[in-house]
């Protein structure tokens, strides 16, 4: 029973492990590759010539216009910060302090589950890894490390940890690409 419980508690910190590695690895990249869209960098001015005239739409019977949609820029900006926001819960997880890792899996579940799904290859799929902890370890008592690991192991196979970390590459490849395919 102490035997199956080690390696229990072996395998879930491998794989808690593993993703961490792998998620902090791509929460560092892009300072070099990356096309500068998501820095702290000032807009440039915008000049508007003193002679326009401004329209409320009584004069030409156009009571409405569109609402202008957000431009392909604000939404890459948008899911750059929630990328950082899910890399930066997983980053603080560790199978040494199990409660560290339950909120750091439904933080990084909150995060990544706040946007709509962008048509994103690896969205997908870090999303249901995501949902997947979450819905496991909904009921765990978070204190219990040995519950906490053996609830890890039941739920994810190394397979299914690699595939987390390949879906994690994809996505940040994408956002460090300035959200270009």
């Amino acid at each position: 029973m102490l035997t199956t419980r080690r390696r229990s508690r072996r395998a879930a910190a491998t794989a808690a492990a593993t993703l961490a590695t792998v998620l902090a690895a791509g929460a560092c990249s892009g300072g070099e590759e990356s096309d500068g869209s998501a820095s702290a960098e000032p807009m440039p001015a915008i000049s508007i010539g003193s002679d326009l005239v401004m329209s409320n739409g009584d004069d030409d019977g156009d009571d409405e216009s569109p609402a202008p949609s957000p431009s392909v820029d604000e939404e890459c900006l948008e899911l750059q910060q929630v990328w950082a926001d899910t890399n930066r819960a997983l980053a603080g997880i560790d199978e040494q302090h199990p409660r560290a890792l339950v909120s750091g899996f439904r933080e990084a579940y909150r995060a990544i589950s706040s946007v709509e799904a962008p048509d994103v290859e690896g969205w997908p799929g870090m999303t249901s890894y995501l949902d997947s902890a979450v819905d496991a370890l909904a009921d765990v008592d978070t204190d219990d490390a040995d519950e906490v690991a053996s609830v890890m192991t039941l739920t994810f196979s190394e397979a299914d940890t690699a595939r987390a970390a390949v879906a994690h590459d994809q996505v940040t490849q994408y956002l460090d690409g300035g959200c270009r395919g």
